[in-house]
C-alpha cells in the first residue's frame, strides 16, 4: 500500500501536477483579488464575483486533469507519454514567473483604468428631520439641529450622495411612506428617528431603512446623558457605514471625530443660532442667530463650526443692508472659522462666498475647489465653483459645473436655481424658465422659485405669465427682489405711480440696496413735478453704490448704474469715466451695455447710446423693452433706434 502511494506521488511529480496546481492557485489568487477592487467600478452585473469564483473552484480539478495528461514542452503543449524522455520541459519556476508578471500587468491596467473610465454612482442617501418627542416645542431647534449635525457627519464619511437639508425638510412631519419619499428624493436608503430631550438627558433612535421596499436595515436607540451626545452622533455616522458595508478610511476617521466643541452649552446655543440661520432670510431672524452664535463663542472661542455660521450671518445681513460693517464682520469671522477647522468643506465654502462678494474671483474659485476636493458629493461647492468661472468668463465649465451639482443631488432646488440664473444671464430665457419651474416643484411654496420664474417669462417677452407668477411669489412672502420686479414691469407700463409704490415697499426689505434707490429715484424722474425728489433719492443710490464698489470694486453692473446715476444728476465727466470703466471692465455684459447706453442717450451722445444698444441687443437685451424704456425716448425717432429693435 505504501509502495502504491510512492508511486502515485512519483507519477503525480513526473507529470506536474503538483506544480501545476500550485501556479493554478497563485494566478487564480491573484485574480480574484484584482477583480475584487476592480468589479465595483466597471458596468459588471451584480454577483459576477460569485460567478468567477465558482468557476476558479470548477477549474482546479479540470487543472489537475490537463497536468496529469499533457506537458508544455519548448515544442508546445505534448500528451505526456509523448514528452516523456523526447524533449525538454519548460522550466517551472520561469513558468510560473512569467504568469505572475502577466497576471500583476494586466490586473494593475484593468484597476487604474476602471479608475478613469468607470466610477461606480454612490450609494445616496436621504437624512429626514428627526421627530421631536420633548414635551416642549421649544426644543424643536434641537431635534433640527442633531439632522443637520448627523447629516453632515455623514456627509463627511465622503460615500454617499447626501441629499441636501432643504429637500429633506420640506417632508417634515409628512405622512408619506419610505418607499415613495425614497423614489421622490430619488436616494437608495433613509435614516430617521426621533429624539427625546429631558434636562441634562437625551434618548435618540436611529433606523436606517431601504428605500426599495422600505424594510430596515439597521436599527438603534440610544439613551444617555446630554454631556455623550457627541459621540452618539459619531457612533449613528459609523453604524450607517457599517450597515452599508462602507469601510471608513483613517483620513476619514480623524474627520469624524472633530466635531468643534465639546462644550455642550456652547453646542447648544450653535443649534439654537443655525436654527434661525434656516428661517428666511430676513433681518429678524439672521440678527437673532449672529447673538445665539456670539454667544458660543464666548463660552468656546475654538468653535471653527460657530465662526462659520457668523461669517453666514453677517454676509446674508450684508447682501440684505448692504452694509459694508457687515462685510468686515464676516470677513473677520471667515478668517477665525479657517483657523481652526481648515479642512472642513463648510469652512471653505463660506470663505469662498466672502471671496465671491469682494470681487476675489481667482481666490473664490480656489476655495469652492478646495471644498470639493474635501467633500466630493458637495452640490453647494459646484454651484459655488460655477458662479466663480462665470465671473472669470469661463462659461462652458460653469455650466459643467451647474450640470454636476444637480446629478449630485437632483432633488436639491439650489443646483436648478443656480442653473436657471445663469442661463437668464446669457439670454436663454426659455430655458430658464424651465429650470425656475423645476426649482418651484422642488420647494413648495418658495417665493424666490417664481420671483425668478416671473422674471424669464418677463424677459422673454410673456407679460402676462410674468405678472401671474410674481403675484404668486408675493402671495407666500414679500420680498425686496419680488416688490422691485413687479416696480420694473409697472415702469415700463408707464404706471408710474404703481411702480414708485413697489420699488418703495421693497426698500423696506433692502434698506440700502442701490438698484432699488436707483429704481425709485428713475420712477419719480418720469413723474410730473418730481424731479427734485429724484435728485434726492438719485444720490442716495449713488450713496449706497459707491459703498458696495468699495467692497468689491470688480462689480460692473454696480459701476454703470453709479454712471447712470451720475449723469441723471448733472455730473457728466464722472458718468462718463465710470461707464468707459464698466465697458472696459465688463465688455460682454448686456446690462452694463444697457446702463451705457441710457448714460449716453442722456448725455446726448446719439451714436455711442446706439453702439451700446447695438452690444445690448447682441448679447440678447429684450428689443421690446428698449422700445418701452423712457430713458431712450430721444432715440425713438432715429432711424437707426428703429431698425434696431425691429423683430427682423
Amino acid at each position: 500500500m505504501k509502495q502504491r502511494i510512492k508511486d502515485l506521488i512519483g507519477e503525480l511529480r513526473s507529470r506536474s501536477v503538483f506544480r501545476a496546481t500550485v501556479a493554478y492557485c497563485v494566478v487564480t489568487w491573484m485574480l480574484l483579488q484584482v477583480a475584487d477592487v476592480t468589479f465595483d467600478r466597471l458596468p459588471i452585473p451584480e454577483g459576477s464575483m460569485t460567478v468567477l469564483i465558482i468557476l476558479a473552484v470548477i477549474g482546479l480539478p479540470c487543472t489537475i486533469v490537463l497536468a496529469w495528461a499533457y506537458e508544455i514542452t519548448l515544442r508546445g503543449v505534448v500528451r505526456h507519454e509523448q514528452a516523456n524522455g523526447r524533449s525538454s520541459r519548460l522550466a517551472f519556476l520561469p513558468f510560473v514567473v512569467v504568469l505572475v508578471a502577466v497576471t500583476a500587468a494586466v490586473g494593475s491596467g484593468l484597476y487604474y483604468l476602471s479608475l478613469r473610465i468607470w466610477q461606480p454612482e454612490p450609494q445616496a442617501i436621504a437624512v429626514l428631520p428627526l421627530t421631536n418627542l420633548s414635551n416642549s416645542q421649544d426644543t424643536e431647534y434641537f431635534s433640527d439641529g442633531l439632522t443637520q449635525e448627523i447629516r453632515s457627519l455623514i456627509v463627511r464619511l465622503d460615500e454617499f450622495r447626501v441629499v441636501s437639508l432643504s429637500s429633506t425638510y420640506q417632508l417634515k412631519d409628512t405622512a408619506l411612506d419610505y418607499r415613495t419619499i425614497a423614489k421622490r428624493l430619488d436616494v437608495d436608503v433613509i435614516l430617521h428617528g426621533s429624539v427625546n430631550r429631558a434636562q441634562d438627558r437625551v434618548r435618540i433612535t436611529a433606523e436606517l431603512i431601504d428605500g426599495d421596499d422600505g424594510t430596515q436595515l439597521w436599527s438603534e436607540t440610544f439613551d444617555s446623558e446630554l454631556a455623550n451626545l457627541f459621540s452618539i452622533q459619531e457612533r449613528i455616522a459609523r453604524k450607517v457605514a457599517a450597515a452599508l458595508d462602507i469601510v471608513v478610511p483613517v483620513s476619514v476617521e480623524r474627520r469624524l471625530a472633530h466635531l468643534g466643541t465639546q462644550n455642550v452649552e456652547a453646542y447648544d446655543l450653535y443649534l439654537r443660532g443655525t436654527d434661525y440661520l434656516r428661517k428666511p432670510k430676513d433681518i429678524a431672524n439672521l440678527s437673532t442667530a449672529r447673538t445665539y452664535i456670539r454667544q458660543a463663542i464666548a463660552i468656546d472661542p475654538q468653535f471653527g463650526k460657530a465662526y462659520a455660521a457668523m461669517c453666514q450671518s453677517h454676509l446674508s445681513l450684508y447682501e440684505l443692508e448692504r452694509d459694508s460693517d457687515q462685510f468686515a464682520q464676516a470677513e473677520r469671522a471667515c478668517y477665525r472659522a479657517l483657523t481652526r477647522d481648515s479642512a472642513a468643506s463648510d469652512m471653505r465654502i463660506a470663505l469662498g462666498q466672502l471671496y465671491y462678494t469682494s470681487g476675489q474671483y481667482d481666490e473664490s474659485l480656489r476655495e469652492f475647489e478646495q471644498a470639493a476636493a474635501v467633500n466630493s458629493k458637495s452640490p453647494d461647492a459646484q454651484i459655488g465653483m460655477a458662479q466663480s468661472l462665470i465671473k472669470l468668463n469661463r462659461e462652458a465649465e460653469a455650466e459643467a459645473s451647474l450640470q454636476r451639482a444637480i446629478q449630485l443631488d437632483s432633488s436639491y432646488y439650489g443646483g436648478f436655481n443656480a442653473m436657471g440664473n445663469f442661463l437668464l444671464a446669457n439670454g436663454r430665457f426659455a430655458e430658464a424658465a424651465r429650470y425656475y419651474r423645476d426649482f418651484a416643484d422642488r420647494s413648495e411654496d418658495n417665493a424666490t422659485a417664481f420671483n425668478n420664474l416671473g422674471a424669464a417669462y418677463y424677459l422673454a417677452g410673456n407679460l402676462s405669465a410674468a405678472a401671474e407668477a410674481w403675484d404668486k411669489s408675493l402671495a407666500i412672502k414679500p420680498s425686496r427682489s419680488a416688490f422691485s420686479n413687479t416696480g420694473t414691469m409697472y415702469f415700463y407700463l408707464g404706471d408710474y405711480a404703481k411702480a414708485a409704490d413697489r420699488f418703495a415697499r421693497g426698500s423696506n426689505y433692502a434698506p440700502r440696496d442701490h438698484r432699488l434707490w436707483g429704481n425709485l429715484a428713475d420712477t419719480y424722474y418720469y413723474t410730473d413735478g418730481m424731479r427734485h425728489v429724484a435728485d434726492v433719492i438719485y444720490k442716495q443710490a449713488i450713496e449706497f453704490a459707491e459703498d458696495r464698489t468699495s467692497i468689491n470694486p470688480s462689480d460692473m453692473d454696480t459701476v454703470a448704474m453709479l454712471a447712470h446715476f451720475y449723469a441723471r444728476t448733472g455730473w457728466a465727466d464722472k458718468a462718463r469715466e465710470l461707464s468707459e470703466a464698466a465697458q472696459v471692465g465688463a465688455p460682454d455684459d448686456m446690462y452694463v451695455q444697457y446702463y451705457n447706453a441710457l448714460v449716453y442717450a442722456h448725455l446726448g451722445d446719439t451714436d455711442k447710446a446706439l453702439d451700446r444698444l447695438k452690444r445690448a441687443i447682441e448679447l440678447d437685451y429684450q428689443k421690446e423693452l428698449l422700445k418701452l424704456d423712457p430713458g431712450l425716448g430721444s432715440l425713438w425717432e432715429d432711424d437707426r433706434f428703429k431698425r434696431l429693435v425691429s423683430k427682423n
